[in-house]
């Protein structure tokens, strides 16, 4: 499908489109989405190869400028991801500090200027996680529009703008961790994070899971969001492996989603 587009003296401006972007310590997507159908009409990926926030800055510059993103968009969007996050009541949060809750959480190994939140007020909690610095200076600059925020507070937000009454759960599938979360009765029911290697690891998280909490027999969906082609291949896998085993029959099992779409719902 061709993307509309106008011409505005030398600039070009992608009408209804919106750049996405996700990006972590070991990779970056970067997607053209159109915001009226939520279609992926262009999709980037790269897996850094260094691990400085020297090395970092000069794949991105690289990888940008292999793109050509030459045009102007309606909106910019970018998903960091990483699993040093906590989801925490806003009355604690007040109390409290993000360095210090990090501290607590994760010890002593994450700088104090690396600490941000976001506010999720729709759900009276704050989500507390880590952004090095190198993340925020490269966009920033580069886009200076973006809108940027932890992954999970990006999903829960898109989430939590469409129906939430009836029982869904909701697999985020990114290169070395995983989230799950439940919903039900417009409630968040349960979030956590968790690492996995393979779709084993995967479908074992879930499982224990929504057995843990008492919803395997209940009616509900089970929707997975990838991060990019690697972790969609085990999203998909998953999928299958849940399918064979059939230990949620009560679960309508729904394809696997690209997580890009989700930030069109958090400008």
């Amino acid at each position: 499908m061709l993307t509309p587009r106008k011409e505005l003296g030398n600039r070009i401006i992608v009408n209804n489109t919106q750049l996405t972007i996700n990006i972590s310590r070991t990779s970056v997507q970067v997607a053209e989405v159109l915001r009226s159908s939520q279609e992926v009409v262009s999709n980037h990926f790269i897996r850094f190869k260094g691990g400085s926030p020297k090395s970092y800055k000069e794949e991105l510059k690289s990888f940008f400028e292999s793109l050509s993103l030459k045009d102007e968009y309606q909106e910019y969007t970018m998903a960091w991801c990483s699993i040093k996050y906590a989801l925490v009541p806003i009355r604690v949060f007040n109390d409290s500090t993000p360095p210090k809750i990090m501290e607590l959480l994760f010890g002593d190994s994450i700088e104090k200027e690396d600490s941000d939140f976001n506010r999720l007020a729709e759900l009276n909690i704050v989500d507390v996680y880590e952004i090095p610095d190198w993340v925020k200076s490269f966009f920033i600059v580069k886009f200076p529009q973006l809108i940027f925020k932890h992954e999970h507070a990006m999903t829960l937000r898109a989430l939590f703008q469409g129906s939430t009454y009836k029982l869904k759960t909701i697999v985020s599938v990114f290169d070395d961790y995983m989230n799950v979360s439940i919903i039900q009765k417009n409630e968040l029911k349960f979030s956590n994070a968790f690492e996995y290697h393979n779709a084993e690891d995967i479908v074992y998280h879930l499982m224990f899971v929504v057995e843990q909490k008492g919803f395997k027999e209940e009616k509900g969906e089970i929707q997975f969001y990838f991060q990019n082609k690697e972790s969609q291949e085990f999203a998909n896998k998953a999928i299958e492996l849940l399918k064979e085993i059939q230990m949620i029959n009560s679960h309508t099992i729904l394809d696997s989603e690209n997580s890009a779409k989700l930030q069109l719902l958090c400008v």
